[in-house]
């Protein structure tokens, strides 16, 4: 595995009873999904315990994140604070929903990827609802959104899109 600050040695907490060990993580990421981006700065925070368990470890605890969203309706884009709870199993010979214990190592990184994405909306609206909104088809010539080069190229990729789906 390579050097990751995901990457935690768990050596003393396999093969025995060991007390939990808490870890805490500050790591900028580039996670998102199409219409919603964590936050590279102020970066992830991930308050983890590892607890030994017959089968391997339990992480449990809190993930905390900032993530620019663009709204669907009106493509505003307005920042929101996230705080999630998680909890994972990681085994040796994992089956299936257990992440993998790897030459005495963990990596959190596809846990709390897994579980950050798994918390943001797949279609984020304004949480005060929208000023305005963008419509589609012969209306779509009449968008009344601010005139910044910004908006103009949220404008544009709407359109593409818009129009892929109209031919596709």
């Amino acid at each position: 595995m390579t050097d990751s600050p995901f990457l935690l040695n768990v050596a003393d907490l396999l093969g025995r009873d060991a007390p939990p060990r808490h870890e805490r993580l500050e790591v900028p990421v580039d996670w998102g999904l199409e219409l919603s981006t964590i936050r590279v700065d102020p970066p992830l925070i991930a308050d983890i315990t590892l607890t030994h368990l017959p089968s391997g470890l339990l992480a449990r605890g809190t993930v905390d994140f900032r993530v620019e969203h663009t709204c669907r309706r009106c493509l505003t884009r307005y920042e929101d604070e996230v705080s999630q709870n998680v909890a994972a199993l990681f085994e040796e010979d994992p089956d299936e929903g257990a992440y993998p214990i790897i030459d005495l190592e963990i990596d959190l990184e596809p846990f709390l990827r897994d579980e950050a994405l798994l918390a943001l909306p797949m279609l984020p609206e304004c949480p005060d609802g929208c000023a305005t909104t963008v419509a589609s088809g012969p209306e779509a010539e009449e968008w009344r959104l601010e005139d910044t080069p910004e908006a103009e190229e949220l404008r544009r990729q709407l359109m593409a899109v818009v129009e892929d789906d109209e031919t596709g």
